[in-house]
């Protein structure tokens, strides 16, 4: 099948994802004209389409707004696990928390599951979805004391889990391992579309191409989009991965994680359970169904975004795999990114405190397939009156400065230092540019990206990010420029490709 717009996730056509090389899904029309709606969704992923679903189950008259195609952030670039195992956080959060919080976590990311599962039959949507159980690992002996702990924690609290002491299906030391029965992985694009579909079929209006720029929370609310059109609802959605709008002040209370995922035939064979170790940095693992046979994902190298050197992270999750796998050829990569909450917990629900018709779902950890798909549902039930046994714990407005105020100051001091120091590096010159390549030259207020394509023409832009206005940096693997405070991610001609910025790098 043809493959996504390669703009719709990264400016390298080779890293695009498996998921968006196999599944295009069906093509939305952009939004030509106004529209007047019940609720407004703005956002295509796992956490939009499944709200405006239920929304449109609900009896409401919906329209979904996506700035690129359906499925093209996140949702479509991931590992495709659909687990409530989330390495060990479990004991994490009955030590922050409480085991009704921990609970309440539990439970959530279960039903989410099982909506999967449900949506998935009840559509007869056909995504590769096969119950596996899932692991979090010791990669050593000295791990094994936290993961029997995180086994007995999750097993206290109700979850299917279990303590087992060797993974013989591995080729690597393993100190112990806590595992998850009637867990699943699938195809998330397949999934995805086939959810969109039948939003369609229950009458969501979709629109593709269709960026929002602004909103105002009169009565109606009133989203503008880049083109002009304007969408008046009564309630909206912003299931945009990080909130667009900086109400909530959500880009100060997450960080931005960028990760990478790579698929490889083996000699052997691939291991059928889902696995994640419990090293830093951690690897994942699972098996991938292709028409050329099963494949190995290993995903891993974590780092903040636009932090680090993204061509060496790819370098090094090959060789970790080579060096326990008999690895005949890689076959895909791709990069990934989320937004890791302060204090560990999804935010779900209100926007900012003053309204309760904007609603917003963010910090998905890492664990967006059925932790989104519950925080969907939490939404819609919102909006339609029904009571939601999770949506006090997972509200945006809750505060708890034990748990996240450390992670706050750290984050927030990197922010800051990087905003103006990054502003008093003296750059290179753009003669030492080989085609291909890109950097942020000059200093002050006259630093711009710059970028020499192959035929050596340059390509020059503001390098002040257009969300808050930290310096980019040149992503020389997908040949984007990342902000290093927020996360935003820019195409080589300023394009947005990811938020929460919503207007493009200008010209320089």
């Amino acid at each position: 099948m043809t493959a996504v717009d390669d703009r719709s996730a990264t400016a390298a056509p080779q890293y695009l994802s498996y998921w968006a090389k196999s599944s295009t899904g069906e093509e939305h029309p952009e939004l030509s004209a106004d529209l007047q709606v019940d609720a407004a969704v703005v956002g295509g992923g796992i956490i939009g389409v499944t709200a405006a679903l239920a929304l449109a189950g609900a009896g409401l008259d919906v329209a979904l707004v996506e700035a690129r195609r359906i499925g093209s952030g996140a949702s479509g670039y991931n590992t495709a696990k659909v687990s409530s195992l989330h390495a060990t956080t479990y004991y994490k959060l009955v030590s922050s928390y409480d085991d009704e919080v921990a609970r309440a976590y539990g439970q959530m990311n279960e039903a989410g599951l099982a909506a999967v599962r449900e949506l998935a039959a009840e559509h007869s949507i056909e995504c590769d979805l096969r119950e596996k159980p899932n692991y979090t690992y010791a990669a050593g002996a000295q791990g094994r004391d936290s993961i029997r702990e995180e086994a007995e924690v999750a097993a206290r609290l109700g979850l299917p889990a279990t303590f087992e002491d060797d993974l013989p299906e591995l080729p690597v030391a393993v100190g112990g391992a806590v595992r998850f029965e009637r867990q699943a992985e699938f195809h998330p694009l397949k999934y995805l579309h086939g959810l969109a579909r039948a939003a369609s079929d229950a009458g969501v209006r979709i629109h593709e191409r269709t960026r929002v720029v602004s909103l105002d929370q009169g009565e109606p609310c009133e989203l503008r989009t880049e083109r002009g059109a304007r969408v008046r609802a009564g309630h909206v959605i912003v299931a945009t991965h990080l909130p667009i709008f900086d109400r909530g002040l959500y880009f100060a209370r997450t960080h931005p994680e960028r990760s990478y995922v790579m698929l490889a035939t083996l000699r052997d064979s691939v291991p059928q359970g889902m696995y994640l170790s419990d090293e830093s940095p951690a690897h994942s693992l699972r098996a991938v169904p292709s028409p050329a046979g099963e494949l190995l994902m290993v995903g891993g190298e974590s780092h903040k975004a636009g932090q680090s050197d993204a061509t060496e992270r790819y370098r090094s999750l090959e060789e970790w795999t080579r060096e326990r796998f008999s690895v005949v050829s890689v076959e895909h990569r791709w990069a990934t990114q989320d937004n890791i909450p302060n204090d560990t917990l999804p935010m779900i629900g209100r926007l900012w405190p003053f309204s309760d018709r904007v609603l917003t779902a963010t910090g998905m950890r890492k664990w967006g397939l059925a932790m989104g798909t519950a925080a969907g549902r939490i939404l819609a039930d919102r909006i339609s009156g029904r009571p939601n046994p999770w949506a006090d714990t997972f509200d945006p407005m809750r505060l708890h400065p034990a748990a996240g105020g450390p992670s706050f100051i750290k984050e927030n001091a990197d922010d800051g230092a990087r905003f103006f120091i990054d502003r008093l590096r003296r750059r290179g010159d753009a003669e030492d540019l080989a085609p291909g390549q890109g950097a942020v030259l000059g200093s002050g207020l006259g630093q711009r990206a710059v970028y020499r394509d192959e035929a050596g023409t340059m390509h020059e832009l503001s390098a002040r990010c257009t969300h808050l206005g930290c310096i980019v940096s040149f992503n020389n693997a997908e040949r984007t420029w990342d902000c290093p405070c927020h996360g935003s991610r820019f195409a080589l001609d300023g394009e947005v490709i990811e938020g929460p910025a919503v207007r493009p790098l200008p010209p320089r």
